[in-house]
């Protein structure tokens, strides 16, 4: 038999080098498909990717064996995707009390029912809550600030002209707070000072041209904002459009940047208010009705519905998720309660609470 010649014998010790160095990097590639298996339940389809790269590494077809591997990734990284729009949660919620009742923080500030009792946005930051109760018939809203460890209120605001204040959300950079009136002045954004809970400037907010991938038609309806939440981690502010529901990207001054539509949004329930944190922007909504539940969808700052959490409250007349906000890692959210969703007079005002929970398993 003929010996083969020194050119291919040095041929075929790299082929072998190349089969053993894709064998390893395929054993890597099929470990990690068996843990992303069982943690996201990946489809049979990467299994069989994988088998592909072992048969093409043993056989020396290594630019099969390489597209077997982008095949797989890029299959398990579209499965993942998919899993993390798919999900749907049920919030975990821990009852904020006070020497074991339910922590009532409108009767702790001194405030009677018929007058500044209803719960809208909240925000927090250090350890204090910034909670409004809404006087709706003079239209304006009060702000209680709250030791959250303590349970103590530590301060309660005069009246201020911030109308329904449908949303308070904390500038952790200007330390201030953003407060969205919504149905009056919808357009404009009022500046508190946290610590003597003054307001210290205010806003009326433009759309121009200039405003990216913003629709003509959507610019030249444009009535003002039912919800503006502050990002920290990015430095801007993202507010949901009044009728329209979708959202603004601002800049960290309040400047419109782009248009963002907020895909999946949950039109037949009634907005509220509304967090961004990290990546992601926290659409709060609540039941609308024959709509019996309350719900945060929680979407990427491009739009994209990566959750949905449904708040285990709600029915009408019942309990309303008005809001929730963060402080740090921890998510609290919200809850007025009513007898009835009529609120011209005071006969169906019997009972009011509003309430305040911690979430446990809130997306972030």
């Amino acid at each position: 038999m003929r010996k083969p010649d020194r050119d291919g014998k040095q041929l075929c010790e790299l082929r072998g080098k190349i089969i053993k160095q894709t064998s390893k990097v395929t054993a890597l590639l099929v470990a990690f498909a068996v843990l992303m298996t069982s943690v996201f339940v990946l489809p049979a389809a990467d299994v069989s990717a994988a088998a592909g790269m072992n048969a093409a590494a043993r056989t020396g077809n290594i630019a099969a064996a390489q597209a077997n591997i982008i095949a797989a990734a890029r299959t398990s990284a579209v499965s993942i995707v998919k899993k993390a729009k798919a999900r749907n949660i049920s919030a975990g919620m821990t009852l904020i009390s006070k020497d074991g009742t339910a922590f009532d923080y409108r009767t702790e500030a001194g405030e009677q029912l018929y007058g500044y009792d209803t719960l809208q946005g909240a925000c927090a930051n250090g350890g204090f809550a910034y909670l409004t109760l809404y006087n709706r018939l003079v239209e304006k809203s009060k702000i209680v600030k709250v030791d959250i460890a303590s349970r103590e209120v530590v301060r309660v605001s005069a009246p201020l002209q911030i109308y329904h204040a449908n949303n308070l959300t904390y500038n952790t950079k200007k330390n201030l707070i953003l407060a969205t009136c919504c149905k009056v002045k919808a357009k404009r954004a009022v500046f508190i000072d946290p610590e003597t809970l003054t307001v210290t400037g205010k806003k009326d907010i433009k759309l121009s041209k200039k405003v990216k991938k913003l629709p003509g038609s959507v610019r030249r309806k444009y009535k003002g904002f039912t919800a503006i939440a502050y990002n920290a981690e990015k430095d801007c502010y993202v507010g949901r459009l009044k009728g329209n529901e979708n959202a603004i990207i601002f800049d960290g001054d309040l400047k419109p940047v782009r248009y963002v539509k907020l895909k999946g949004k949950q039109s037949s329930l009634l907005v509220q208010g509304m967090d961004s944190k990290g990546g992601y922007i926290y659409d709060v909504r609540s039941f609308k009705g024959r709509k019996k539940y309350n719900m945060v969808t929680i979407h990427t700052m491009s739009g994209k519905l990566v959750s949905k959490v449904t708040i285990p409250y709600g029915s009408a007349p019942g309990d309303e998720l008005q809001c929730i906000f963060h402080d740090g890692g921890q998510f609290y959210a919200g809850i007025y309660r009513t007898t009835s969703q009529k609120h011209d007079t005071r006969k169906y005002h019997v009972l009011r609470s509003n309430k305040l929970y911690i979430l446990d398993n809130m997306p972030q």
